[in-house]
C-alpha cells in the first residue's frame, strides 16, 4: 500500500538525506487520519512544505481524504528549537460507495439551471479562499475539540463515502452527519473567528469557523444562523439551529473540519488525542489505531442524504 523505502525530502531548512529518517521517527495514518508526535515538548511543527504552531505542545499531521499513499516527510521543533525529522507513512482507505435516490423534490440539485450552476461557482469561489485556514495565527483550541451539539448520538460512519445520487450524480462526502434533531443548538467546537456565514445552494445555510494553526470547520444545512462573518465566537457557542436547508433530505447534524486546508474525519478530533496514531506507538499500537479509525460501510438507511 505504500513504498517501504523512506525518502525524506528537504522542504524546510538545509538539505536532508534520506538517512536521515530514523525508523523510530515514522508514523501510520489512513487517507482523511490524524497522526501525532509525542515524546517532545514541541514548539512547532512542519509538513507539505507548511510550518505552523504545535498544539499543547505536540505535533499533528493532518492527511487529506484523497492524498496519494507513500511517505511524506514531518518535522517537528522543540521548544529549544531544535529540528528532528521523521516520515509519515499515508496507507490507503476503504471508503464505501452508496447509490441514493433523491426525492423529486430535490431534483433541482441534480439538474441545476444556469442560473443555481453560476450561483453555486461563485459560493465555491467564496469558500476556497477560506479554507486553507490562518496558519500564522496560534491554535485557538486544544484536543479534543467540543462536541458540536450538546447531545451527540453515534454517527452513520459516512466520512468518505462516495454517493452515487440517482446512478448518475457522484459526490464525495467529506463530512459527518449525526442525527440530531430539528431546532437543537449547533455549537461552536472550539474558541475561533466565523469567516463565512451564509446560505448556499448545496450545503444550505452554512457556517466556517476559523480556529487558528489552519483548522476550519463547517457546518451545513442549518436551519437558522445565529452569527455573522467576523464575529468572534468561544467553544460552546451556538453557531445556529440543526436543520435540513440546501440538499438533504431531512433534520441532521453536519459537520466537516479542515486543517492546512486538509479534509479530516471530524469524530477523530472528538475523541481523546491518545487515540491517534503517534510516532512513539509500535508497530502493533499503530495497526490498533488504524484498524479502529478504519471507515465501515455506512447505513443510510437512517441518516438523511446531504453533500
Amino acid at each position: 500500500m505504500f513504498s517501504a523505502r523512506v525518502v525524506a525530502i528537504s522542504v524546510f531548512a538545509g538539505l536532508v538525506g534520506a538517512g536521515n529518517v530514523l525508523a523510530a521517527s515514522i508514523v501510520t495514518a489512513p487517507q482523511g487520519g490524524v497522526a501525532r508526535w509525542t515524546g517532545l515538548a514541541a514548539s512547532e511543527c512542519g509538513i507539505y512544505g507548511t510550518r505552523y504552531a504545535a498544539v499543547d505542545a505536540v505535533c499533528y499531521y493532518p492527511v487529506d481524504i484523497r492524498t496519494k499513499p507513500g511517505s511524506h516527510e514531518i518535522a517537528l521543533w522543540d521548544q529549544d528549537g531544535k529540528q528532528h525529522l521523521g516520515a509519515l507513512k499515508v496507507e490507503k482507505a476503504d471508503f464505501a460507495e452508496v447509490e441514493m435516490e433523491l426525492p423529486a423534490s430535490l431534483e433541482r440539485f441534480l439538474k441545476p439551471s444556469d442560473d443555481d450552476n453560476a450561483r453555486a461557482g461563485a459560493e465555491r469561489g467564496a469558500i476556497a479562499r477560506i479554507l486553507g485556514g490562518s496558519v500564522d495565527s496560534p491554535p485557538d483550541f486544544s484536543l479534543p475539540l467540543g462536541k458540536p451539539a450538546a447531545t451527540l448520538p453515534a454517527s452513520a460512519d459516512d466520512f468518505g463515502s462516495e454517493r452515487i445520487f440517482n446512478k448518475e450524480h457522484r459526490s464525495l462526502h467529506s463530512g459527518r452527519d449525526y442525527p440530531v434533531g430539528l431546532g437543537n443548538a449547533v455549537k461552536a467546537v472550539a474558541d475561533g473567528t466565523v469567516v463565512l456565514a451564509a446560505d448556499h445552494f448545496f450545503a444550505g445555510n452554512s457556517v466556517y469557523v476559523d480556529h487558528g494553526d489552519g483548522l476550519i470547520s463547517m457546518n451545513f444545512h442549518l436551519e437558522s444562523i445565529a452569527v455573522k462573518d467576523g464575529d468572534k465566537v468561544k467553544r460552546g457557542q451556538t453557531l445556529g439551529k440543526v436543520g435540513g436547508t440546501g440538499r438533504a433530505t431531512g433534520p441532521h447534524l453536519h459537520i466537516g473540519l479542515r486543517w492546512l486546508g486538509k479534509r479530516i474525519d471530524p469524530a477523530l478530533l472528538f475523541d481523546n488525542p491518545t487515540t491517534l496514531p503517534s510516532v512513539s506507538d509500535t508497530r502493533e499500537e499503530a495497526e490498533q489505531k488504524i484498524e479502529k479509525a478504519e471507515q465501515r460501510e455506512p447505513d443510510e438507511g437512517d441518516m438523511p442524504i446531504d453533500d
